[in-house]
């Protein structure tokens, strides 16, 4: 049940520096309380008139010697205990992250920026220093109580029963923490989700803010989150502060209940005035060292929060993967019946096409038409709710992912470089290339030249902000990058939307070198960069219109018509 509470069950992972960690902090409370049980036979031995010298002596001896290997133990109890449990999250990290590239990546893509970055950072290392704490201090941590207790009950046994009785009594305060927690950890989870999403759109959009928000609203929105998050963790830290008062007034009344028993006894039976003088500090050193578990009760609750959140990512279904895939023949697609929505909202309805092999197919249409969503479809982010997708005549769901991979490419609008070389940042789709395939492929990509003025070259890092490339220039890295991995289907998602004239023109003519010989299929909003393409289909509201060459549409006279002549006006 520990196991499952603190999430050790997420994984397969077993460490045998968890069961040595509870081992060492058994044997380190057996030291600690070594002097405890010596005071026990030394102070009636002296108070009754032995020989207090020899006593002392034995007790400074053997104390000394306890707590000193009590302190070794504890020290190789906290190495064991910090060694295991961050073994344990770090490989519960990397499972969590290889769900993740499992689950559609329209799922993935589905969170504002920074939630994932914010649950794999923030929130394990927080599950990391609670699970440690508790681990280390509430799971092996319990010998030491337990050996004073049972001290207590070889000295006392009614003040025993007494203080033990009191334990359940203040463990109903728990579920009161727990209730106070809960209401505080959803409030916390929120604020800091939102406050780590804030700071990372300052953080990328930092130019665009500079000159469109004079106002700073973003700014002041982001420090206004900041500021609730900074709220809400001081709540949450003084939450369960009622319910740990609860629990420390019931443990010290249950001792001073039991000291009160131990008096009587005294008192009625007799008794030698020692005993009961160690009874009493045993007593109130037991209750002491029950009562320093309540803050680690409560800090399991945070734990049980995060765990609970990882498990909901764990729960969702991951993509289905072709245990026997198939290759497909050739570069055509067809899509048949394809029926598709988020949620329970339909985007793209019993859509039908087919491409064939090397030839050019736009997809164009008004916003939200589902051109991209059925983009995505054919590259399996996500998989059909209703109807095919196939790929060179095989179902793209019994393409296995590396060969899938293989054989479609994606061009975006939004280009992201990795913080690495510019070489390496071409060769991501096929790491083994040689660096001569790499600069043929920026040649080809019209950037080669670009890159050549770079401060190394094609060595250079894209981090930081030492290299300012243009948005232009960034794209035709990323063409570059698809002209190497060579995949014979490739997808372009208004690659040119945002590109000024000249930087359109560049990158124009590395699409014409990329697209050569390959099935393409481009999604645009400007109607003239798509003309020439083999067929056009026009989506609105998630269905086909039309479809046809650019001059038969045009004669048409239908809503592709009237949409370039709208733009031609505009031009």
């Amino acid at each position: 049940m520990i196991r499952e509470y603190l999430g050790f069950d997420l994984t397969e992972y077993r460490d045998g520096n968890m069961v040595r960690g509870v081992l060492y902090a058994s044997l380190g409370a057996c030291a600690e309380a070594l002097p405890w049980f010596l005071a026990a036979l030394a102070l009636p031995y002296v108070l009754e008139g032995g020989d207090g010298a020899v006593a002392a002596a034995v007790v400074l001896v053997f104390g000394i010697a306890g707590f000193l290997l009590g302190l070794v133990f504890k020290m190789r109890a906290l190495n064991a205990n910090f060694d295991a449990t961050y073994a344990m999250v770090s490989h519960a990290r990397l499972f969590l992250a290889n769900h993740l590239a499992r689950l559609p990546l329209g799922r993935v893509l589905s969170q504002r920026d920074g939630a994932w970055a914010e649950l794999m950072t923030a929130q394990f290392s927080m599950y990391q220093d609670i699970v440690t704490t508790v681990w280390g201090c509430v799971v092996a941590g319990t010998a030491f109580p337990v050996l004073l207790w049972l001290l207590l009950l070889w000295l006392n046994w009614a003040s025993a029963l007494v203080l033990l009785l009191a334990l359940p009594v203040a463990m109903l305060s728990v579920p009161l923490a727990y209730r106070l927690l809960d209401g505080a950890a959803k409030k916390i989870a929120a604020a800091r989700q939102t406050a780590a999403v804030n700071v990372l759109e300052i953080a990328t959009g930092a130019r665009d803010l500079r000159f469109f928000d004079p106002l700073c609203q973003r700014y002041a929105a982001t420090l206004r989150s900041l500021e609730h998050y900074r709220d809400q963790s001081i709540k949450t830290e003084v939450a369960p502060a009622p319910a740990l008062l609860l629990f420390s007034l019931v443990i010290f009344i249950g001792a001073a209940l039991a000291i009160g028993v131990a008096s009587m006894q005294f008192a009625t039976w007799g008794g030698s005035p020692a005993s009961y003088f160690v009874v009493v500090l045993l007593t109130l050193r037991l209750a002491m060292a029950i009562n320093e578990f309540g803050p680690y009760l409560a800090e399991m609750r945070f734990v049980g929060t995060i765990i609970n959140r990882i498990r909901q990512v764990l729960d969702e279904p991951v993509m289905p993967q072709a245990t026997q895939g198939q290759s497909p023949e050739d570069g055509s697609i067809e899509v048949r019946n394809v029926s598709f929505g988020y949620g329970d909202t339909d985007v793209i309805r019993s859509i039908s096409l087919h491409v064939r092999p090397g030839s050019m197919v736009a997809l164009v249409g008004p916003s939200g038409s589902g051109k991209s969503t059925l983009a995505a479809l054919i590259a399996r982010l996500w998989d059909v709710k209703e109807g095919v997708v196939r790929i060179g005549n095989v179902d793209v769901r019994d393409i296995d992912e590396p060969t899938l991979h293989r054989t479609v490419s994606m061009v975006l609008q939004d280009v992201f470089l990795f913080p690495m070389s510019v070489a390496d940042n071409i060769r991501l789709g096929r790491a083994d290339a040689p660096m001569e395939s790499v600069m043929a492929a920026a040649k080809a990509a019209c950037i080669h030249e670009r890159i050549m003025l770079l401060p190394q070259g094609y060595d250079t890092l894209l981090e930081g902000g030492d290299v300012a490339l243009s948005g232009g220039e960034r794209q035709r890295i990323a063409i570059a990058r698809a002209i190497l991995k060579d995949a014979p289907v490739l997808i372009l998602d208004e690659a040119t939307s945002s590109l000024d004239l000249e930087n359109e023109a560049a990158v124009q003519q590395a699409l014409a070198n990329l697209c050569r010989g390959k099935t393409t299929i481009v999604i645009a909003h400007r109607l003239w960069t798509v003309h020439d393409a083999d067929e056009i289909f026009v989506l609105d509201k998630g269905e086909i219109r039309e479809h046809g060459a650019h001059v038969e549409l045009l004669m048409a006279d239908g809503l592709y018509a009237k949409s370039w002549k709208a733009q031609n006006e505009n031009a």
